[in-house]
């Protein structure tokens, strides 16, 4: 009896967010001490038949469960209120073959709510995994690295929510293939809702590409917009429409064909003359009954339709993601089945300035192109702050490569032109590992796993077969309060 009152009661927590908590705000998204609070969100999903609109983030804090978390100071600041956030944190990785590596990271951040509709959020992040990146060329203060990571304001009405500044977002799963949480845009967002559907927008800055050219610097902008389209059918079934573009060049501005999310991107670049670089797709969410969730995604970089010409032999670009979230099967043990799988060449393009990476990362939050990966995760939510894992992943990585050089094998040849699917010599990769994750009290923040990767043809080395038993830890310190700056 004992237990399956616990069970209700968790039950009605999660399946009705909105009831818990109606501050406006969104929890920022990708960063790594709210990732738990994302998790349970993915069950809330699941165990509740609505029209939200899960599929958009970073998630309102009237979506999110985020009472009785060390971050509820994040929903009680109002008028001259301020919330300070702090972090300290130590990331560790260890596996065979290779040295054990630390990493240090400190994070400090505000929220406050100065209008009833207004939500402001920024933090900062001193970071020696940032620092240790070969690619990262800013400047460096002991060993750490220093940036800020979001800052934002959200404005949020019953029907509208406008964001502006550097946020990360996602769009369908936070596994997305179109647009991922892992990085976070200088830009705009907006959602707007009416009835039954949902019209939403995103405008970012990329960073710019720069190359010498006849001893002068050459700098090209480069600029990221999507939109799309989500009708919810009925509490059952929601059904979204998506477009994206990387578009810029040498001393290139926004297009305003650009700005407006009722035009068709891809034809407004081909009437314009413009070589830009154009995805299509769709995503759905399926819950035939409470405790039971579909979901999926189909992202389209260029398909060939006719076979007139050489150029025509170029494989298709797409990339396609499917799961399903089983809440529930016993009391507090859930399952989760995920199959992705992209493509070669897909996100690249014969001009670099439109492949789909921002500071040498995919915009998307797949794991990079030419792969296929299969995953299971048995969850059991030990209480609302924590919970143990049994995962298991099955990858297969091919040797294509989003940054690598355009090189058209489909000209060199006459006549018909197939590849492998992966390609080259394919490194496999089967990871069974335990996990444990949450937060202790309102004190720390953690995330801890260990388990065996047995990798076939490692680093694409045929019969190279290796198992690296690994563990890993993320663990942070939290310190949170509220001051009056009236």
């Amino acid at each position: 009896m004992k237990q399956r009152t616990r069970s209700t009661l968790l039950f009605a927590f999660l399946a009705m967010p909105i009831a818990a908590n109606a501050a406006t705000g969104v929890l920022p998204a990708g960063q790594r001490e709210f990732s738990f609070i994302y998790d349970r969100m993915a069950r809330a999903q699941a165990l509740s038949l609505d029209r939200s609109d899960y599929q958009l983030g970073p998630y309102r804090l009237d979506q999110a469960p985020i009472a009785s978390t060390p971050f509820d100071v994040i929903t009680s600041v109002s008028g001259y209120q301020l919330a300070i956030l702090s972090s300290i944190g130590e990331s560790f990785r260890s596996s065979r073959e290779a040295r054990p590596i630390a990493r240090e990271a400190i994070r400090g951040g505000v929220a406050l709510r100065p209008m009833e509709k207004m939500f402001v959020y920024g933090n900062f992040a001193l970071d020696e995994e940032m620092a240790k990146d070969p690619s990262y060329l800013g400047k460096k203060w002991r060993g750490l690295a220093g940036d800020v990571e979001q800052a934002f304001v959200h404005w949020q009405t019953e029907r509208f929510d406008l964001t502006a500044g550097r946020f990360a977002s996602f769009w369908g799963s936070e596994r997305s293939l179109i647009l991922g949480p892992n990085v976070a845009l200088d830009g705009v967002g907006y959602s707007f809702r009416w009835g039954k559907i949902t019209l939403s927008y995103r405008l970012a800055r990329l960073d710019p590409l720069r190359y010498w050219q006849d001893s002068a610097q050459v700098v090209e902008n480069r600029f990221f917009a999507g939109h799309r389209f989500d009708i919810h059918l009925n509490k059952h079934l929601r059904i979204g429409l998506f477009e994206t573009v990387i578009f810029g060049g040498e001393g290139r501005q926004i297009e305003l064909f650009y700005l407006n999310p009722l035009i068709f991107f891809h034809g407004s670049q081909v009437n314009e003359g413009a070589n830009d670089n154009t995805f299509v797709g769709f995503d759905f969410s399926f819950k035939p009954k409470v405790g039971l969730h579909f979901y999926g995604q189909v992202m389209v970089d260029d398909m060939q339709i006719e076979s007139k010409s050489q150029s025509d032999q170029e494989p298709d670009e797409i990339g396609l993601m499917t799961g399903c979230y089983l809440a529930d099967i016993a009391p507090q043990w859930d399952l989760n089945l995920e199959y992705s799988r992209v493509t070669n060449w897909t996100y690249n393009q014969a001009l670099p300035r439109n492949r789909y990476l921002f500071k040498n990362e995919l915009i998307s939050a797949a794991p990079g192109t030419d792969f296929d990966q299969a995953t299971l995760k048995l969850t059991r939510w030990l209480s609302d702050r924590m919970a143990w894992s049994l995962n298991s992943a099955y990858l297969r990585q091919g040797e294509g490569n989003v940054a690598e050089d355009w090189s058209e094998p489909w000209m060199q040849v006459e006549g018909s032109y197939s590849e492998p699917f992966p390609t080259g010599v394919v490194a496999k990769t089967l990871t069974i590992s335990l996990s444990l994750k949450g937060y202790f009290r309102n004190l720390a923040a953690f995330d801890i796993e260990a388990g065996l990767d047995r990798i076939d043809n490692f680093a694409h080395r045929a019969a190279d077969n290796r198992s690296l038993p690994f563990v890993r830890i993320n663990c942070s310190a939290l310190f949170s309060t509220v001051i009056n700056a009236e």
